[in-house]
């Protein structure tokens, strides 16, 4: 009976998706690194979840969105896989900053989560386009944790997206 109620605590314990800077919340499981998180002008979260170890060659990241408390309405991928065998990476120069992504195609539609600052202005979310037009932007409001940039992706050696300077912020 004790193993039992192990177990079944453990399992509740992994199923709860708790940030180590729960002020922010999101997707991620106590063991997983956030990678990306903020709740959003829709009352929504935009979480990238990764493995604790997250290499080149070793571990995943998953983009998970949705009310936090309930299930998740978009995982991506399904499996924890390597961001190679999904993400595209995105750096891009602005005046007084730049802007930083990670994109991902899922059937018909692309999505791009991102973050920019430039002279008076800091915008963070996701951008969904459907036939290359864009159907939808949802930005944070309020805290964010971002690791998105150049040195995550040179380190994961994630392939650049051939069309990262025709990316705009929103």
């Amino acid at each position: 009976m004790g193993r039992l109620l192990f177990f079944i605590l453990l399992f509740f314990v992994k199923m709860h998706p708790v940030s180590a800077a729960s002020a922010v919340g999101s997707f991620c499981f106590v063991d997983e690194a956030v990678v990306f998180s903020c709740s959003s002008t829709k009352g929504k979260t935009i979480s990238l979840c990764s493995s604790l170890i997250l290499t080149e060659t070793d571990g995943y990241l998953q983009y998970r969105y949705g009310v936090i408390g309930k299930i998740p309405e978009l995982i991506f991928p399904k499996r924890q896989e390597h961001p190679k065998k999904n993400f595209l990476s995105g750096t891009v120069p602005y005046s007084g900053g730049g802007a930083a992504y990670l994109k991902f195609k899922r059937g018909d539609y692309i999505y791009t989560v991102f973050t920019g600052i430039g002279k008076g202005w800091e915008k963070e979310g996701v951008i969904v386009n459907k036939s290359g037009k864009q159907i939808a932007h949802v930005l944070c409001d309020g805290p964010l944790i971002s690791e998105l940039g150049p040195v995550l992706f040179d380190d994961l050696e994630l392939q650049k997206d051939p069309l990262q300077f025709d990316f705009e912020v929103p």
